[in-house]
């Protein structure tokens, strides 16, 4: 079977060394005896290879569609919770079909689950006629969730397009302090993704680069920072993304925050794990990840930096500009932003689209 359609497992949050985490049944029975339980979230490309399936399918049907080494994990793993966190992705006329998809997976290929006694359900109306999910008329908390990520990549496409005249480190620079100015509050990841949104190389010097290299940029640009057509086009791509990027952020912040999970013989920690479909965000994430510092798991952020890169003048500069702005905003201290923070993405978005609308058809 081609690589590409199979299921693969992303560990959000690992030591800088590693390149991938790999689960296996043995990690599980390890992570058991520790008192946590391996928990694996599945977005939305591994729910709609789960609709294909038919109402009784079998492991060739599993096969065929990338999800067999989930079935396998399943039947051999101890101390396993799965959630479809995928549908909180969707727009609700589509949430009912992956639901009954996932449960019907569950039902053949995991007959001895359960579901956790405090379990959440998304709610949908089946007979929405929403084509895509529209960010702000999601409720407060999901905005203030994804409000961070949703802002960021929106406003890497509204920087390309209304300032096209700036140069690569000027548009970096404007994404950056406009970021601090915007919502005063700048995520390492989306800021390394945002370096990539703004290097122009041509195609001599993408060619003269690592294999790996050239990778993770397609990669980065497919998943984040493609280039859109229209207002509506850039919407939907920035909340894609931005779910993408709260499936490794919010995996952290369950650990962080010690969530437990409540079983018949008591309860466990999480151990979060994302699964995924998507070969791009499996390989993005084999050189941008989160890594433990000092007792939590998303304080520091890991990335590769090839010497290829350290060579071109751009990446010299970037690194330098946002060394120099994290350095400063960590040691002038951070302010609480509980009160502030729905208020700011509000804005932010109000005032992006508004900008957007300015240099592109709706």
């Amino acid at each position: 079977m081609s690589e590409r359609s199979v299921i693969h497992f992303i560990k959000p949050c690992r030591d800088p060394v590693e390149d991938h985490r790999i689960l296996t049944p043995q990690y599980a029975m390890g992570m058991l005896v520790q008192g946590h339980i391996v928990k694996i979230g599945l977005d939305n490309c591994t729910l709609q290879r789960m609709e294909e399936l038919p109402a009784n399918p079998s492991r060739a049907a599993a096969e065929a569609v990338g999800l067999l080494p989930l079935v396998e994990f399943l039947e051999r793993a101890p101390g396993v919770a799965l959630t479809a966190m995928g549908t909180h992705e969707m727009p609700e006329n589509r949430v009912a079909k992956a639901k009954r998809a996932y449960e019907n997976f569950c039902a053949t290929f995991w007959p001895s689950h359960r579901d956790d006694v405090e379990a959440s359900h998304r709610e949908f109306d089946e007979a929405s006629t929403d084509r895509w999910v529209e960010f702000t008329e999601l409720g407060d908390g999901a905005r203030c969730t994804y409000g961070l990520a949703y802002v960021a990549l929106l406003q890497m496409q509204n920087i390309r397009r209304t300032y096209p005249s700036l140069s690569p480190e000027e548009k970096f620079e404007a994404y950056l302090h406009s970021m601090a100015g915007m919502l005063d509050l700048v995520s390492a990841f989306e800021l390394e993704i945002a370096k990539y949104a703004f290097w122009d190389a041509s195609h001599v010097e993408i060619d003269r680069l690592p294999g790996r290299v050239r990778r993770r940029r397609a990669d980065i640009k497919e998943n984040f920072t493609k280039q859109q057509s229209t207002v509506s086009k850039c919407k939907r791509a920035a909340f894609n993304g931005a779910m993408d990027l709260y499936w490794l952020s919010g995996a952290n912040l369950l650990e962080d925050l010690g969530v437990p999970i409540k079983t018949d013989v008591g309860e466990f920690a999480l151990d979060n794990w994302v699964g995924t479909n998507d070969l791009k965000l499996y390989r993005i994430c084999r050189d941008l990840h989160s890594t433990p510092h000092e007792g939590s798991k998303t304080m520091r952020f890991a990335c590769s930096r090839e010497s290829a890169l350290g060579t071109l003048r751009y990446w010299r500069n970037v690194d330098r500009m946002s060394k120099n702005v994290m350095l400063y905003r960590n040691a002038s201290g951070y302010r609480s932003l509980d009160s502030t923070l729905l208020s700011n993405v509000d804005a932010a978005v109000k005032h992006l689209e508004r900008e957007l609308r300015k240099v592109l058809n709706e």
